[in-house]
């Protein structure tokens, strides 16, 4: 063997071992950077779902569609104190292992029907841990204001008016 086959074969070899953690990763990272708390892809997924189901697609864009999750992600982790966003993600992991239990799959691939016992059982209080609720409340209320202050919702359903706005008078003006 002459010493140049030995050098690229050895650098294939190093470049193989290099590149060899990349394609073996299995979790998938979140596609935005938090700075408190830590959230894996499969978590993000999650959470679009769970938005997705407090405002479906219809005839508007859901929840998905305007990345409420990720607003609520960023406001869990830059206004939240740090017990709560600890509790918050406990919540979360509680929320998925009751899916789990329940249907023996995640809440992500269980069925609409399924989705919605879930969420109904969330509301009924009965027997669910205060993570869970904490999470849940947390989840539905930041999803709602993620959309009512959306773009969308502004522009197209509830058009805001600068100050002052018209006079809506319950008076009409006769002469």
């Amino acid at each position: 063997m002459d010493r140049r086959t030995a050098i690229r074969s050895s650098l294939a070899v190093t470049a193989g071992i290099f590149l060899m953690p990349s394609c073996i990763q299995e979790k998938r990272k979140a596609s935005i950077s938090l700075k408190n708390i830590v959230i894996s892809g499969n978590q993000e997924d999650f959470l679009a779902d769970f938005a997705e189901m407090i405002i479906p697609k219809t005839s508007t864009p859901g929840a998905k569609d305007i990345s409420s999750h990720i607003f609520a992600l960023m406001m869990v982790d830059d206004c939240y104190a740090p017990e709560v966003q600890k509790k918050f993600m406990n919540g979360l992991n509680q929320f998925e292992s009751i899916a789990k239990s329940r249907f023996g799959t995640s809440f992500s691939k269980c069925s609409q029907p399924e989705k919605v016992e879930l969420l109904k059982a969330m509301e009924g209080k009965a027997g669910i841990p205060d993570e869970t609720l904490l999470f849940y409340n947390s989840m539905k209320r930041l999803t709602i204001q993620s959309f009512t202050t959306s773009q969308y919702y502004l522009t197209n359903i509830h058009v805001y008016e600068l100050v002052p706005s018209r006079f809506h008078g319950c008076v009409a003006v006769t002469k």
